[in-house]
């Protein structure tokens, strides 16, 4: 997901231009706004967005000037410019500072939609060209993968003089950015044949996979220890990237390669690459003392309490959401609870954004499922935005999500309810339920339900019988139709059910209600 930086010192413009374009499907998890080009130079140095729109005439720092000032923070800022002023010599100057398109005042929604796609894809490409750059780089040649394995062995093992081999990871991989390190081992042979020629085979076989997955995506490095174990020691670029997350998505694949799960074990966090030899023995003792364990993934005991304790958390939070739908506010706080978890219990950004897209995916099902409306489209969108969000930029993202589904639920609300109110009125001699009220509105009952005492503060069954109570009145003060027909003309079929439940409503019977009326009005 990527950032915009929107510039306009005219509010209602730079808000609405925030508010129209359908950022998510953009591919755009965060939008900022500046009424200033200051302003704006601030956020592009706290936020670093990847596309910045921008006006030219403004008070102070012109837009001309502020491009180019922030082309000195952000040189790979895409710049889009719009003007009220259909000026030559600004669009000449704009081409000189290499703005990415121009556009004039009013731009329509659909073209700044469509030149944001683009700049998108553009930084798309880019990234896949680097990344394709990097993984070339990676696996040049067998040669360098073996010293790049033995490098690693003898940090680990703490053999040799490690000096120099740091200072080649750190130059290659650049490992000094990086928040920390942590190791995980795997035991293939706990689960393979006895026989050496196959137990090596599958080894190796799992070690290439691994090479595939992690080292390939710049993930990490794989080799054999000592012992012959696989050795994968993971990058953490984030504080919140998770080495549990990762294994578990491993094992699934070695599982369905090899119809097994073989052990493994994740060491503790190691913050710089001289403290890998740390977080191999800790995982190393995890796997001579679990060797016997049913578990296939074993970490240490705090992450285990923590990963069992979130879990509970989150199951409660599911539920919580799916169950009220027709009660946005109470859905919306659950999901704001559970971003709030996730960022104390420090979540994996791939955990976060596996866990938003199921709570969207759960709460759109039960929310069409009882609405009567549904789009994909919506959801397929949501999960191209999660794709490459980070842990908050997901939250942001799904909870846009959520806001705009059940938003324009909301906007439906009173019409549904009005709806509802007029087939009452008109069919009040008839049977009358939740169910085929329901039925006429193309909705479910449980989801009307709560809809119309959300809104009317009364059950719709209540609402029923107090209007049928309030008709009933009315003929019975201004007709002398007998107390028999007033209650086949009300919807009851009983006449002694009519009469107690006017009685309960009026504290009176019909008959005496009507003496009552009748005999106030003759005096």
């Amino acid at each position: 997901m990527y950032k915009v930086l929107i510039v306009d010192d005219e509010k209602m413009i730079r808000m609405g231009i925030k508010k129209v374009i359908p950022w998510p499907e953009l591919g755009v998890g965060q939008v900022f706004t500046a009424g200033s080009a200051r302003e704006a130079l601030e956020l592009l140095k706290e936020n670093r967005p990847e596309i910045m729109i921008t006006d030219i005439r403004m008070s102070g720092m012109s837009g001309l000037e502020l491009i180019e000032a922030a082309k000195e923070i952000l040189p790979a800022l895409r710049v889009l410019v719009l003007t009220g002023y259909d000026s030559f010599e600004y669009a000449r100057q704009s081409l000189r500072l290499k703005v990415q398109d121009f556009f004039l005042k009013p731009v329509e929604e659909s073209d700044l939609s469509q030149a944001i796609r683009e700049q998108v894809h553009v930084l798309e490409a880019k990234e896949a060209e680097a990344k394709s750059s990097m993984l070339v780089r990676r696996t040049r040649g067998v040669a360098d993968q073996l010293r790049l394995e033995t490098c690693m062995r003898n940090l680990v093992h703490r053999r040799g003089e490690n000096s120099g081999i740091i200072a080649d990871l750190l130059e290659f991989y650049s490992l000094d950015s990086f928040f920390g390190f942590q190791v995980m081992l795997i035991a293939p042979s706990i689960c393979m044949e006895n026989q050496p020629t196959e137990k090596n085979f599958r080894e190796m076989s799992m070690k290439n996979i691994c090479i595939s997955i992690v080292d390939a995506e710049e993930e990490g490095i794989t080799f054999f220890d000592d012992d012959g174990a696989i050795v994968v020691v993971y990058f953490l670029r984030e504080k919140e990237d998770s080495v549990l997350e990762k294994t578990r998505k491993l094992s699934d694949i070695l599982q369905d390669e090899f119809d097994c799960k073989p052990k493994m074990v994740i060491g503790s966090v190691a913050e710089r690459v001289e403290g890998l030899y740390v977080s191999y023995h800790d995982a190393r003792h995890l796997l001579d003392t679990e060797k016997e364990g049913i578990q296939d993934i074993v970490q240490l005991l705090g992450e285990q309490n923590k990963d069992h304790i979130f879990r509970d958390i989150y199951v409660e939070l599911k539920e919580i959401m799916c169950s009220n739908i027709g009660n946005t506010e109470y859905v919306m706080k659950a999901f704001r609870t559970f971003a709030k978890a996730s960022e104390s219990y420090n979540l994996s950004r791939q955990t976060v954004r596996r866990l938003c897209f199921e709570l969207a995916g759960c709460v759109y099902f039960s929310y069409t499922g009882e609405a009567g409306e549904a789009d994909t489209g919506k959801l397929d969108a949501l999960s191209k935005s999660l794709r490459a969000a980070s842990r908050e930029e997901a939250c942001n993202v799904t909870e846009m999500f959520l806001t705009q589904m059940l938003g324009g639920q909301d906007e439906n609300v009173h019409e549904i309810i009005a709806k509802a109110k007029y087939y009452i009125s008109e069919h009040l001699a008839e049977e009358l339920t939740v169910s085929n009220i329901a039925v006429s509105l193309y909705i479910t009952p449980n989801y009307f339900s709560r809809l119309f005492k959300r809104v009317t503060k009364e059950g719709c069954n209540e609402y029923i019988v107090r209007k049928r109570i309030e008709k009933a009145k009315s003929l019975l003060d201004t007709t002398t139709l007998k107390v028999g027909e007033i209650a086949l003309m009300v919807g009851y079929r009983d006449t002694n059910y009519f009469s107690l439940a006017f009685k309960k409503h009026t504290g009176k019977s019909p008959t005496k209600y009507r003496e009552e009326i009748q005999g106030v009005g003759e005096a």
